[in-house]
């Protein structure tokens, strides 16, 4: 009886371990292609599509080296500016007022940022094709 109960204990613990190398899996960004909208008075329209290798690690990098605010739910005056799927998370992003840094959002993940002005400056140069 004492045996059998180490063997299932030790069998959830295992469980356990791989469930959370999965989540930390999962959680990683794709490098993949997208497509960037931006957002106009009908409605969102296509952009720009995000296709270099170069220009997708660059995105990539900046979203995962951010100090992302977590558990937190931001309500905006406006709809998004531009937004885009990676991976399988939609980013929506705002300019702020001065115009100088992003404001970005990971729809479902209840994440925000506001990036620094020289991330911004890259990540706004990728998306749109256009400075800052």
């Amino acid at each position: 009886m004492v045996l059998l109960c180490v063997l299932v204990g030790c069998h959830q613990e295992e469980r356990i371990k791989a469930s959370k190398a999965e989540t930390q899996q999962t959680e990683q960004i794709k490098i993949r292609p997208f497509t960037v909208e931006e957002r106009q008075s009908e409605g969102y329209k296509s952009l720009k599509e995000v296709v270099t290798s170069d220009e997708i690690e660059t995105v990539v990098e900046i979203f995962e080296n951010a100090e992302w605010k977590e558990h937190i739910e931001v309500d905006m005056a406006l709809p998004p500016e531009y937004r885009f799927t990676l991976g399988s998370i939609n980013y929506a992003i705002w300019v702020t007022p001065n115009r100088d840094r992003l404001e970005i959002i990971a729809e479902g993940q209840a994440k925000y940022i506001k990036l620094p002005v020289k991330e911004s400056e890259d990540l706004f140069n990728i998306i749109t094709g256009k400075e800052l």
